[in-house]
């Protein structure tokens, strides 16, 4: 699914996993492994989201790709 967006998939560590993600653990590796697809959500937004000026909740609400919304 991420590949659809962006080459590299963040770590995205599992509730059972924060405690030793977080630890001193001098080799955590094996919980980098790819985060199942099924436990994501993915939709379009505004790419106002680049712009750190914009700090505000909408900038990640869903919009409709093929309407012709403004994109700053």
């Amino acid at each position: 699914m991420m590949a659809t967006i962006h080459d590299r998939m963040p770590v995205v560590p599992r509730p059972e996993d924060y405690q030793r993600w977080l630890s001193a653990d001098p080799d955590p590796s094996e919980l980098t492994r790819p985060f199942d697809d099924d436990a994501m959500t993915m939709w379009p937004i505004t790419r106002r989201i680049m712009t750190v000026r914009n700090v505000a909740p909408e900038v990640i609400s869903p919009i409709d790709p093929s309407a012709n919304q403004v994109q700053q």
